[in-house]
């Protein structure tokens, strides 16, 4: 019989250790329907392999509290007094409200502010080494900004701001604010200088000022005064503050599994609940967010799964595994902090998910994230070069600031994933981006809605740095004005496509090699432009339709145009129309007529990419 845990028994901490008495075969908990609160991390270890903890109907595990005796501020304003925050023993940067992820207050409400700092150094490559010469810990920690745009009555122990870059940002503390000279000294370094990246690539120094009373600007907002100790929360119409349901995290993780240095954690799965409520600390969490933990934690585990878990209102990332042989599958993730998968390991399966609505603090988290890519961390960088055989399918992610899948190793599968609105907020990433990966296949997967953006831009796909030996085929883009943004890959294919463009489309091929791209449909509205023509070593019957612009080829040397031509339609490419009869549900059907038959060009249908019901 499995041992049923409730609010007013057996706590889940006891029944982890009653199981581990009970032989693998009979280990299993299930958690009543209701809110089980832990205010201190469940953890399970080798001891416990072979559990299984499943919830009952709608039963929720939260790593927080409820916050109660609110009283008026003012009119409009209440508060809470919270003396651990004043004693700055408890910091958060979530706010869950009736079930919902309270919008912190911030400044400007829409857009972004522009600050003056400059940052003018050669980035080279990631596997290059990065800048030509490393920051300075002062140009890590301070940003010029315009007068006109902090207000004097600002609060500093209060303020946190959010520096974009480029394919991330970092979030800061305000240590001072030096009035005379408009500078802000940050408690904890960014994670690049501020105006890194922004004159050689054209974009906005952008940046955003949180959790102070000036940004506090529309109900429903809040902000946490550390200076005075209490929560501020503006509340929304028809809300009774002594009946609202207020919490704030408390733990960082709400569940681990992690393993010892001579055993792995083994054959546990979690299923059927709801985790809600965890923190993030202050700090840059550097690429994908990648240095944040997650609200459930997998550390040296083997075949373990997840399946059909809730997991939403968090600070940080959802799940956060390293292992082998890890299964997740049919899981939402939703309002996160940071990034809803984050896995780094062999054969695993991610599968069947829902993750939408994430990066609330952390924009640069990537949503779904397989693999270790960072050649600059050598031991990530070695471990992630031997992850293998991985398989992303028939995952739908949406409203994702960065890219939706982010994946590297060798012989990765990603197919039937429906992904639409990502990259909304950085730029340098793509709908499916691809690095330091060996045979990777990217097939039969539905990507649209991706707005355009300046420097690397955004793409529905991206193959980065050492992406070799790698194939795209069949997959159905519309709506994303960069097909694809290609850099130092080597011996990649692209098959059989089809690229929809409203307007001008781009492909883009920057220091990369022995290409084929052959049997694609590319339809835009005014003109395509391919830079680089030179990097394919085969390019042979496309449909180019340019709409009422041109085809034009742009040679490159490394990132500099130094040719632009009108490309030839040589060896079967044409810019016929192409007749599509059928398009806009992942469904290409072609017209009896259609140029397409006679060049072999196969009908795609992606139109069950996403969840499987």
């Amino acid at each position: 019989m499995p041992i049923l845990v409730t609010n007013e028994g057996t706590t889940l901490q006891d029944a982890i250790v009653a199981c581990r008495e009970l032989p693998k075969a009979a280990r299993k908990i299930v958690l009543d329907e209701g809110n089980h609160f832990v205010d201190k991390t469940v953890r399970l270890g080798p001891l416990d392999s072979g559990l299984v903890i499943e919830g009952r109907r709608d039963s929720k595990l939260y790593g927080g509290r409820r916050i109660t005796q609110w009283e008026p501020k003012n009119e409009t304003l209440w508060r809470a007094k919270l003396p651990e925050v004043k004693e700055g023993t408890w910091d958060f940067r979530m706010l869950m409200v009736n079930d919902r992820y309270a919008e912190r207050a911030h400044f400007p409400q829409e857009g972004f502010l522009i600050h003056e700092t400059d940052f003018d150094v050669t980035w080279k490559s990631t596997y290059e080494g990065g800048f030509e010469r490393q920051p300075t810990y002062e140009e890590l920690t301070t940003l010029k900004f315009k007068p006109v745009d902090i207000p004097s009555s600002l609060e500093p122990k209060n303020a946190e701001l959010t520096v974009f870059h480029m394919w991330d940002e970092s979030l800061v503390g305000v240590k001072q604010i030096d009035w005379e000279t408009h500078t802000i000294t940050f408690s904890n370094p960014a994670g690049w200088p501020p105006g890194a990246f922004a004159k050689y690539y054209q974009f906005d120094k952008r940046y955003i000022v949180w959790n102070t009373e000036e940004g506090l600007q529309q109900p429903g907002q809040w902000y946490l005064n550390r200076a005075e100790g209490e929560l501020v929360y503006w509340p929304k119409e028809g809300e009774d503050m002594t009946q609202v349901a207020i919490y704030a995290p408390v733990l960082e993780n709400v569940l681990v599994l992690e393993g010892d240095t001579d055993h792995t954690v083994e054959d546990i799965e979690l299923r059927n609940f709801t985790v809600s409520l965890a923190n993030a600390p202050l700090m840059s969490g550097a690429f994908g967010a990648k240095l944040f933990d997650g609200a459930i934690a997998l550390r040296k585990v083997k075949s373990c799964t997840l399946q059909q878990l809730t997991i939403k209102n968090i600070g940080a990332h959802g799940i956060k595994a390293d292992g082998d042989h890890v299964t997740i599958e049919s899981c939402h993730v939703s309002n996160a902090g940071a990034g809803a998968i984050r896995i780094t390991g062999s054969q695993a399966k991610i599968h069947n998910n829902y993750i939408h609505d994430i990066g609330k603090t952390f924009p640069s988290a990537i949503a779904l994230y397989v693999g270790a890519t960072d050649p600059n961390v050598p031991e990530e960088w070695e471990a992630g070069r031997s992850y293998s055989d991985c398989v992303i399918s028939h995952n739908e992610l949406h409203d994702v600031p960065y890219a939706a899948i982010c994946a590297g190793g060798k012989n990765l599968i990603i197919e039937k994933n429906l992904i639409y609105r990502a990259m909304q907020n950085l730029y340098d990433g793509a709908g499916i981006y691809i690095t330091f990966c060996t045979n990777a296949v990217v097939r039969n997967n539905f990507i649209r809605d991706i707005k355009d953006a300046p420097g690397a831009g955004t793409s529905a796909y991206y193959l980065d740095e050492k992406a070799i030996d790698c194939l795209v085929e069949g997959n159905v883009e519309i709506n994303v004005p960069r097909a694809s943004h290609n850099h130092i890959g080597k011996n990649n294919t692209f098959r059989n496509n089809f690229f929809f463009m409203k307007e001008k489309g781009r492909f883009s091929m920057e220091r990369s090699e022995g290409y084929v791209f052959e049997k694609n449909i590319v339809v835009t509205g005014i003109g395509f432009e391919f830079y680089d023509p030179a990097t394919c070593a085969r390019f042979e019957n496309n449909i180019l339709f340019p709409g009422n612009g041109k085809l034009i080829g742009k040679t490159l040397n490394k990132y500099e145009i130094v040719k632009e031509f009108e490309l030839p339609l040589v060896n079967g490419n044409t810019d016929s129309n192409p007749l599509i009869a059928e398009f806009e549900k992942g469904k290409i059907r072609f017209a009896p007529n259609s140029p397409a038959h006679d060049l072999g060009i196969q009908e795609i249908d992606v139109s069950d990419a996403g969840r499987i019901s």
